[in-house]
């Protein structure tokens, strides 16, 4: 009931992903990134944990083909997964098991990774892919929004989708970006909106949690 896009930026090394479902809540359970790792999406009948096995295996220099292996190994259930990883180095896999549901689909590429099941098109995962491709040059987290948005073009999920997640990793352990829509029937909608909102403040957020002499005014009432 997901599709999703992992991806890598070339120039920065950034590394994010985005996903939108019918279930509520999904930025919660299938994207997963580590700054200077990699990135992982567990979704269809999801099981977070495999994300944490992922990641074990990238910090010990292993590419994203091994990840997804390891990942497919450790499940006792590898046929109701799908999985996708991109790397630090931007390798790119995907696997989807044989219990996938309904329309299923998987792109790979240098620097994107991108999956999706219960799908009304089987082109979606290609699309998102292409588009993330094309947009390159500009920040992450727009080039994750704007590939998604080609899957919600061409029909995206079968069923009403209602939540999606976005987050973005830089150079430091925590995210530059980390920003859900729980339940909506406008997920995509108000994600876009509270990116608008967000971007101009992003770093602000990093420079204060690094050099907070250094960071600029809150813009709140009392911080004069």
């Amino acid at each position: 009931m997901t599709f999703s896009v992992a991806g890598r930026c070339s120039s920065t090394g950034a590394l994010g992903v985005i996903v939108t479902s019918s279930s509520p809540a999904v930025g919660a359970r299938c994207p997963w990134v580590k700054a200077g790792e990699g990135a992982i999406l567990s979704q269809n009948v999801t099981d977070p944990r495999l994300a944490t096995i992922g990641f074990t295996v990238l910090e010990n220099g292993f590419d994203a083909e091994s990840t997804i292996r390891s990942m497919k190994a450790a499940s006792p259930y590898p046929e109701y997964r799908q999985l996708a990883v991109v790397d630090s180095k931007g390798n790119s896999a995907a696997f989807t098991g044989k219990k996938a549901l309904g329309v299923h689909g998987e792109f790979c590429a240098k620097n994107v990774a991108s999956i999706g099941n219960l799908l009304s098109d089987p082109a979606i995962p290609e699309a998102m892919g292409h588009v993330f491709l094309e947009t390159e040059g500009m920040p992450l987290a727009e080039r994750l929004i704007f590939a998604l948005e080609k899957g919600f073009q061409l029909g995206g999920e079968l069923d009403q989708e209602r939540s999606i997640g976005l987050l973005v990793y830089t150079d430091e352990p925590f995210p530059y970006v980390d920003l859900r829509v729980d339940y909506s029937d406008h997920p995509l909608e108000d994600l876009k909106k509270l990116w608008e909102i967000y971007s101009p403040q992003a770093n602000d957020y990093k420079v204060r949690a690094v050099v907070p002499e250094m960071a600029p005014s809150y813009g709140v009432l009392g911080d004069e």
